[in-house]
């Protein structure tokens, strides 16, 4: 056991590892992550305009210099997750979550009703899944073809993991999934793309 791993047993903090490359999987982080980066680079773009309408190409780095007083901020911001501000969330032992206020048009939870076999579904990519590399705001967020489900998985006190036909060997809770209605047509290039006539040399 390492040093840090002792001064956590030591006073009893429970260390939580994620899956390398699954940015889900650290959501709280990921998201004070973006805001942050946000704030940055939005800063450090506005300088490069001005730089660049002098005819410059230089890049400003002025981010690295105001990364504490932007840190400072943020901690001092109520966060609608806890509604407690950062600074004092981490003095204190537990700290409840908010429930989303997003109402579900749908039953939730470990007893929601199962995906039929012959249901259409698109899954949700994981971040630059299909250009590679990371994610860009342009990415689609859902898969481009449709699929079937191959099997579900379900185990005592953890919802359903749906895996599908000719998809990554991934499992996807319900919540990843998309379903597309039976009949529902493709854009009209690619109708038109397999209704054209191959042409013969």
């Amino acid at each position: 056991m390492g040093a840090f791993s002792q001064l956590c047993a030591k006073h009893n903090v429970q260390v939580r590892r994620g899956a390398a490359d699954n940015h889900r999987q650290q959501g709280i982080v990921e998201r004070f992550n973006r805001t942050l980066a946000k704030r940055l680079f939005g800063h450090q773009y506005a300088q490069e305009m001005l730089l660049a309408a002098r005819g410059s190409s230089e890049r400003s780095i002025e981010w690295v210099t105001r990364i504490p007083a932007v840190v400072a901020a943020l901690n001092g911001e109520v966060t609608r997750l806890t509604g407690k501000k950062p600074s004092e969330a981490i003095k204190a032992r537990p700290v409840a979550q908010k429930p989303s206020s997003t109402v579900p048009g749908r039953t939730i939870g470990f007893d929601e009703p199962l995906l039929p076999s012959d249901t259409l579904v698109r899954y949700l990519y994981a971040p630059g899944e299909l250009e590679g590399e990371r994610r860009r705001a342009t990415d689609p967020m859902w898969s481009l073809t449709t699929h079937t489900v191959r099997n579900v998985v379900q185990r005592g006190g953890q919802p359903s993991l749906y895996y599908l036909n000719s998809a990554p060997a991934r499992g996807f809770v319900r919540e990843e999934l998309l379903i597309v209605p039976h009949g529902t047509e493709l854009p009209l290039d690619q109708v038109l793309m397999r209704a054209r006539p191959q042409r013969t040399r």
